[in-house]
């Protein structure tokens, strides 16, 4: 089975911090071009007017700090601050933000509380614990504080977006959608938010939502690579794959080096049938990222439909390597070993795929025809018998295992499963002739023929009908 690489959906915006503004109004800072609303700093009480002046100052410096990107420095500083006045709002805003941006969650969320305990209604405040709880995996205390941002400012559509990207995180899709369309109505040129609704609507199946999205996602952005890509899986999806194609190949115009375009690209060709082009595109996408297991998988079985087993042998063998908990590359290496006559191999590879999903029925399946390859009918049919407690009404696995238990000379067996394969399937002529030869085996020769009979007529059927589709040569 092919595996797609997608380009995840844009995360969540950064925090914002604060800076001293000339006339004590705290501002904050945007990481986009949309102006965010200015908000007043509480009145931050103080010993006395000399540590309300130094704790500005530290705190200057250490913004000034910040601004450079010397996060571990600018929070020195606004610790000296907060030392010489322990209600400087901006101090703890900053010094929370700073440590977000070390990937100290839990310091940041523990400044952030500080700052809503001097002003608890302080949207930026809740907007900003809220994404350092989202990036340290609490989805649903983020959600509580941007429900809280929300309240305090109901304007502001990044708020909007990222409790939504909470909501998705948490698989809930539908309410993700509602906050993505609410903060595209305050900004309806807000591209996270019309580009991960896009994600989300891909997410439900809602195909063509999703393509309509992404198209005005390219409105906004015309050279985001990422939307080009996934408007193009979307587009792969609804089998329009002219248009998948043209979109992995603007995506790879933009950004030349992404490797996931290339295998999403190959996939699309190979859907077409252009194994030759597929074979190209996967071979790059492997050239750009060499420790990427999938690649390799996907190239496998590419060239496994070319019946080019030997080679398709080598990249699952890679694909292995590079990640040894594939099922999926242990089962379609056995697929090709047993192409190739090598049933132990085929055996092996498929008993590792079984170790890592003991749920999967074609590789009892296949193991099962490896075993009775080899003469193992015993094995052969407890894998059969597994398909068939897995999945009672499959008549491959009845089939077979009546084969293996006639060869081992268990014919009322073999005769009960050919059977239970007729009451599937009452067309099938394999079980009729197979069913008959069972009954030859033991000498009820009458019921041989009768099913030998239905056999050759059902033959006969199907070969009026294949004839019946033909074309009429010309006289």
């Amino acid at each position: 089975m092919h595996q797609r690489a997608r380009n995840n959906e844009k995360g969540a915006g950064l925090p914002k911090d604060v800076s001293m503004h000339p006339h004590g109004a705290l501002q904050a800072s945007c990481t986009s071009k949309r102006q965010q609303t200015k908000h007043d700093a509480s009145a931050s009480p103080s010993n006395s007017v000399d540590n309300r002046s130094a704790a500005d100052t530290y705190h200057s410096r250490g913004f000034a700090l910040r601004k450079k990107g010397d996060f571990k420095a600018a929070i020195v500083e606004y610790t000296k601050a907060i030392e010489k006045d322990g209600n400087h709002f901006k101090a703890y805003f900053n010094r929370g933000f700073a440590y977000d941006k070390l990937r100290h969650f839990d310091e940041a969320i523990e400044d952030y509380g500080r700052a809503l305990s001097i002003d608890p209604s302080n949207a930026y405040a809740h907007y900003n614990r809220g994404i350092s709880f989202d990036r340290s995996g609490n989805y649903q205390k983020a959600i509580e504080d941007f429900s809280k941002a929300i309240e305090a400012l109901p304007t502001n559509a990044d708020f909007y977006h990222n409790r939504g990207f909470c909501y998705r995180k948490q698989g809930n899709f539908e309410a993700a959608i509602a906050d993505y369309t609410t903060a595209l109505s305050i900004d309806p040129r807000h591209f996270k938010a019309v580009y991960n609704r896009a994600f989300s609507y891909d997410k439900l199946g809602h195909w063509e939502k999703a393509v309509e999205d992404y198209t005005t996602a390219l409105i906004i952005d015309s050279r985001n690579a990422n939307a080009y890509h996934n408007r193009g899986t979307t587009f792969d999806k609804l089998g329009r794959f002219d248009e998948a194609i043209a979109d992995f190949s603007a995506a790879i115009s933009l950004s030349p080096s992404s490797a996931s375009s290339y295998n999403s690209r190959a996939l699309t060709h190979d859907k077409q049938g252009r194994l030759k082009e597929a074979i190209a595109d996967f071979t790059k996408a492997i050239a750009l990222d060499q420790t990427n297991p999938i690649f390799r998988q996907n190239r496998g079985f590419c060239l496994r439909n070319m019946g080019e087993y030997q080679q398709a042998v080598a990249d699952y063998t890679e694909a292995i390597k590079l990640d040894p908990n594939i099922a999926a590359a242990y089962n379609n290496r056995g697929y090709a070993w047993r192409k190739l006559g090598n049933y132990e191999q085929a055996v092996r590879d498929y008993t590792a795929s079984l170790a890592l999903d003991d749920q999967n029925i074609k590789t009892y399946n296949n193991r099962g025809y490896s075993y009775a390859k080899r003469g193992m009918y015993e094995e052969a049919i407890a894998d059969y018998t597994m398909v068939i407690k897995l999945d009672p009404q499959n008549s491959h696995a009845f089939h077979n295992r009546g084969i293996s238990y006639d060869k081992k000379g268990a014919f009322e067996k073999a005769i009960a499963d050919f059977t239970k394969v007729l009451e599937l399937d009452s067309t099938n002529a394999n079980a009729y002739f197979n069913r008959g030869s069972t009954h030859d085996s033991i000498g009820a020769y009458d019921k041989a023929i009768k099913d030998y009979t239905r056999a050759l007529d059902l033959d006969r059927q199907i070969a009026a009908a294949s004839s019946a589709k033909q074309p009429a040569s010309s006289p």
